[in-house]
């Protein structure tokens, strides 16, 4: 049971890691929740598109929300199982390729736990999410895939253009809170 409470609490810091934060807590809230919710608006429809007779919103939503917690396992067991086991000699080269392709591509430079992070997410994309997508409606694997790629990538976008077009809060309201 102590692994499953590291593993959520490891997927919890890395998720406030890598998901900006606003001190407005309403703003936030609803960022998240438009982009959870267009997540399984495209989910849903692209499952229903390709034809399954199970994309009922009752088992889109479960799936959604498992889908979620798996993707968020795969950088978390990294970071928990992984990262503390790799040898230095395999970071330093990870971190030397990270370099050359940051230099070839003109790209800001990712460290080489990011890098190892996006591996555990891509695998678990691969080895969990779209297997379980597939059983559980009946779809073709790369038809899965391309479904939550899309989700993914529309809930991604509808966050930032929230983030980016709603107006922020004076800092001043948000310092002090609502009144009552």
């Amino acid at each position: 049971m102590n692994g499953i409470q590291s593993l959520a609490s490891a997927a919890l810091n890395l998720f406030r890691e890598f998901v900006p934060g606003n001190p407005d807590a309403a703003r936030f809230w609803l960022e998240m929740g438009v982009g959870s919710f267009s997540l399984l608006v495209v989910l849903g429809l692209l499952l229903r598109f390709f034809g399954s007779a199970n994309a009922r919103p009752g088992l889109i939503l479960l799936s959604g929300i498992l889908g979620v917690v798996l993707l968020a396992g795969g950088p978390a067991a990294v970071e928990i199982y992984a990262l503390p086991s790799v040898p230095a000699p395999a970071i330093s080269g990870v971190e030397s390729v990270c370099q050359w392709a940051a230099s070839r591509w003109q790209q800001p430079l990712l460290s080489a736990r990011t890098v190892l992070l996006a591996v555990g997410l891509i695998g678990s994309l691969f080895l969990l999410v779209v297997p379980l997508t597939r059983w559980t409606f009946r779809v073709p694997g790369f038809l899965a895939l391309l479904a939550w790629l899309a989700a993914l990538a529309t809930a991604g976008t509808v966050s930032a253009v929230i983030r980016t077009k709603l107006p922020s809060a004076p800092s001043s309201a948000v310092q002090a809170g609502p009144k009552t």
